[in-house]
């Protein structure tokens, strides 16, 4: 009996012992920014704030976009762990927040993160699409309005692309549109701006107006375009 105890004693120690030690593995993987699985989500940061300066993402804390993205600019996509996961938009330095959101993450599916507005009303707007690709010689497109001062917007471009009424922060519908060069038009009231642009087969893109309605320079209302 005494030696039946024992052995059950030891055998209870390695099962605890072992069972620590997975969920030690466990959590040191979940921690390791690049361990992030074959379905890993893909995160892309677009820039869209005038003055918010330089920034980074990070999702549930860990740096996802390891250069800095200043105005005008996106990261490119980087992969990430699946779920409900807090995303949060910070300063070049990782010291201020400029902005925090929660979003849904599923495998293989692509989200771009825009910060918009102005320091003191900064945001982020989701962009998620579909980890199904588009049709056979098509790119798939969403169209944002990143401009603080502007009215309803639309892009179009010829008969090939119209979406229209899309207020500032909003993201319109996802469209299919036959591979090629476009060239895309956009205004708010008087004030209207142009980009010509590539749209590759298979790929998937945001293309956001920035800057602001009346000002020049760097600021000027103007479009970008990030693809994956």
């Amino acid at each position: 009996m005494k030696t039946s105890a024992t052995i059950l004693k030891r055998f209870s120690r390695f099962a605890f012992v072992g069972l620590l030690g997975l969920a030690m593995l466990s959590s040191c993987k979940k921690n390791d920014e690049n361990d992030v699985g074959e379905t890993a989500a893909k995160v892309n940061l677009i820039n869209a704030s005038t003055d918010a300066g330089p920034a980074r993402l990070y999702v549930d804390g860990v740096l996802r976009t390891p250069s800095n993205v200043s105005f005008g600019n996106s990261s490119g996509y980087y992969g990430t762990f699946v779920g409900n996961q807090t995303v949060e938009i910070k300063s070049a330095s990782g010291e201020a927040t400029l902005g925090s959101t929660s979003a849904q993450l599923d495998g293989f599916g692509y989200y771009s993160f825009l910060l918009v507005g102005q320091n003191s009303s900064l945001g982020i707007v989701t962009v998620s699409d579909a980890a199904v690709a588009p049709a056979s010689g098509k790119a798939r497109i969403r169209f944002v309005n990143a401009v603080t001062n502007s009215g309803a917007m639309a892009l179009t471009s010829g008969s090939a692309i119209n979406i229209t009424g899309v207020n500032f922060r909003g993201v319109s519908s996802s469209v299919e549109v036959t591979a090629g060069t476009y060239v895309l038009n956009t205004a708010s009231g008087s004030t209207s701006t142009s980009f010509t642009t590539n749209l590759e087969a298979g790929k998937i893109y945001v293309i956001y107006a920035k800057g602001l309605v009346g000002a020049t320079g760097a600021n000027v209302l103007s479009l970008g375009v990030s693809g994956n």
